[in-house]
């Protein structure tokens, strides 16, 4: 049996502008964005449920669902079609940001709505700062989650430019560790022209099978070509995770005897314990 191809970094350019962003945020804040350009890696999956696993421990979160397709805000019980004040009057500088805040069991949401979308089409210059302009009076949480779209287009880069940390979600099959290396691009391109202090601090292996050969192959790779960017914690495929968005619940509120429970919970020790990544 040969050897599966997994592919080198390649070259991609990304347009950007040539601003860079410096971070006037509390010292104790982390601002990440869990990001990967591809869909159904369980982005929004880990958003939630990191989140969730967090407010148990006492910390102040807010989640940023920054997707038009709203699953952030659909898996945290909200519905997009009802709320009239979304992340979209914020970016469009229509409102401020506590203007559409919900407090959804102590975990403060800015929900989407399908309007989002139209930020890509708006002639405003310099749509990769939006976000990051309409929260520079943000000191009072200790995380800030930001669920991104599956995608390298406006919303990302407004995630990237705003954030400290990027984790990105794996799904651990070839086809989304060969999309990872986009994203790697993506990045470095960010750190050179819009936020300086961005960094990848952490890849998270979903939908793990230990019995699937590929998952393991893929689980070695990525920690032989990214030592220390892997966290040791695997998100297991779990049916009620699965379940859990229907119920509008996180996994620790829908099934907390669950092995997604088990697994969100040990991933969120993890969060905690790795180093933040410091200023230039």
């Amino acid at each position: 049996m040969g050897h599966r191809f997994f592919p080198a970094e390649g070259g991609r350019k990304f347009l950007v502008i040539d601003k860079i962003s410096s971070r006037p945020y509390s010292p104790g804040m982390r601002i990440i964005a869990i990001s990967n350009n591809k869909g159904g890696v369980g982005k929004t999956t880990c958003t939630v449920n990191i989140a969730g696993a967090l407010h148990q421990r006492g910390k102040k979160v807010m989640v940023i669902d920054l997707d038009h397709q709203a699953q952030t805000t659909y898996h945290l019980g909200l519905n997009p079609k009802s709320i009239d004040r979304s992340i979209y009057h914020v970016l469009a500088e229509e409102l401020e940001y506590r203007d559409i805040l919900i407090d959804r069991g102590g975990i403060h949401v800015l929900p989407s709505s399908s309007i989002l979308k139209d930020i890509e089409l708006m002639p405003i210059p310099a749509k990769e700062f939006l976000l990051k302009d309409a929260m520079q009076s943000l000191e009072e949480y200790d995380f800030v989650l930001i669920d991104c779209p599956p995608s390298l287009g406006v919303l990302t880069m407004n995630a990237l430019t705003f954030a400290q940390e990027i984790f990105i979600p794996l799904q651990v099959q070839f086809l989304p560790f060969h999309g990872m290396y986009n994203l790697f691009e993506a990045v470095q391109m960010v750190k050179k022209r819009l936020n300086r202090n961005i960094a990848v601090t952490g890849i998270i292996g979903t939908m793990y099978n230990a019995s699937k050969s590929i998952n393991r192959e893929v689980i070695e790779e990525t920690q032989k070509r990214l030592p220390g960017k892997l966290f040791t914690t695997l998100i297991r495929e779990n049916v009620s995770l699965q379940e859990a968005p229907s119920w509008g619940k996180t996994i620790f509120e829908y099934k907390p005897d669950s092995n997604g429970a088990t697994d969100y919970s040990n991933l969120t020790d993890e969060i905690l314990e790795r180093p933040v990544p410091q200023e230039d």
